[in-house]
């Protein structure tokens, strides 16, 4: 147990939530500390953390519990949560040992004496050992070939044909882009607030932002409403998106991707960007390519408790990360709000989508959304759906995550 508390790096959150307790788990990166935590769950309860090497499983423990983890397995020390259910433990150093690629499976359990029954689990949840080069709260993502486009039959003629596709490794965010992230930017950005609109000051103008969903400007400064400031940013644009992307390249010291006049792309350039269209769904895919399965969390059956999508327990947005994550450690690929990608959107492009590295068509009038929304049915949401709005379009299912280049 002790020996594997030095060799990974994550923060883990446990949540009581109508769907059960979901266990969250930052990307693990090779050096640093380990640092677990736990919110909202039981007051005075304990929370305890368990891992294997060996998959998933299920598992029965002679209690009667059943585990999700492979035999043999361990845990790490119970820690104690406190009157508002929340507790932390650690944070742990971690020597050399920690093996960038090593694969670990987890799962929580609660430990509450006066319910019936004692012991309540959280998800399994397979993460990955990253590199220490990764980007801070995002995930690398290997390279490789996929087949593009739905595998699972249909009348999607946009997504079809199925054809091979081959990308070089990137990084991408593990949530969407938060309220807290976008205030962030808009509040060390240049930008004019016409009503309810926020507009890019200087290059082309563009509009940025509506202020209807969570975000609000007062006194010359943005901030987000009590309770939001977890739940991902939306009403903003595709400029408003692809800006925030050349923000966070400044502040970590990177080149931007974005002409902030014509919104040209450079793909060389080691800045954040909005990934492609075929990085997305790749990415959605969470390695699973044998089968291709519809739904990001391996299944080709809609699981309402594995999605804030139309038919589950909410009707609006909800904190990025409230469900389990892919098989790349990837939250909300389905659900919650749709995602901006970088390409125009041509329903005939898959006829002629070159093999390796896509970028789309040189040019069109609608951009790509992928991965639906908390309005979204369920054939929205499958891995290779295609959707697509005009770049000024906003509305408050309308949202992002950012990539960049390994």
């Amino acid at each position: 147990m002790k020996n594997l508390i030095a060799t990974l790096l994550f923060a883990a959150t446990a949540f009581a939530a109508a769907h059960g307790q979901t266990l969250h788990i930052a990307p693990m990166y090779a050096g640093g500390t380990a640092t677990f935590e736990v919110h909202n769950g039981s007051p005075g309860t304990t929370a305890i953390i368990g891992y294997s090497l060996h998959g998933s499983g299920p598992f029965t423990l002679a209690n009667g519990l059943i585990l999700n983890l492979s035999a043999p397995f361990n845990r790490l020390s119970p820690f104690s949560l406190d009157a508002l259910g929340n507790g932390m433990l650690g944070p742990f150093p971690m020597p050399s040992s920690a093996v960038v690629g090593m694969r670990v499976w987890f799962q929580g359990v609660q430990v509450d004496m006066l319910a019936n029954p004692i012991y309540s689990v959280t998800n399994m949840v397979p993460m990955t050992v990253q590199s220490p080069s990764t980007p801070p709260g995002m995930v690398a993502i290997p390279g490789g070939t996929f087949e593009m486009g739905n595998h699972g039959g249909g009348n999607w003629p946009d997504e079809q044909p199925v054809h091979s596709v081959t990308l070089d490794a990137f990084y991408m965010d593990t949530y969407e882009v938060s309220n807290t992230q976008f205030v962030d930017f808009l509040n060390a950005s240049n930008v004019s607030v016409t009503g309810s609109d926020v507009y890019q000051v200087g290059g082309a103008g563009k509009l940025i932002l509506n202020l209807s969903h969570g975000i609000n400007y007062s006194s010359g400064i943005f901030s987000f409403d009590a309770g939001k400031d977890h739940q991902p940013a939306a009403y903003l644009t595709w400029y408003g998106a692809t800006l925030y992307c050349n923000y966070i390249s400044t502040v970590n010291g990177r080149a931007l991707c974005y002409d902030a006049i014509t919104f040209a792309c450079d793909f060389t350039a080691d800045g954040f960007r909005l990934p492609t269209e075929a990085e997305w769904e790749y990415a959605s895919r969470g390695g699973d390519h044998n089968p291709y399965y519809d739904f990001p969390w391996g299944s080709d059956s809609y699981i309402g408790s594995e999605v804030n999508g139309l038919f589950s327990n909410y009707d609006r947005t909800i904190d990025v990360g409230s469900y389990a994550p892919n098989g790349y450690g990837l939250y909300d690929m389905a659900g919650n709000v749709g995602e901006w990608c970088n390409d125009w959107y041509d329903s005939g492009y898959y006829a002629i989508s070159p093999t390796a590295s896509p970028t789309g068509p040189a040019g069109g009038s609608e951009r790509v959304l992928r991965g639906g929304g908390f309005q979204a049915p369920p054939p929205y949401l499958r891995c290779s759906s295609r959707q697509s709005y005009y770049p000024t379009r906003n509305f408050n299912n309308i949202g992002f995550r950012v990539a960049a280049v390994q």
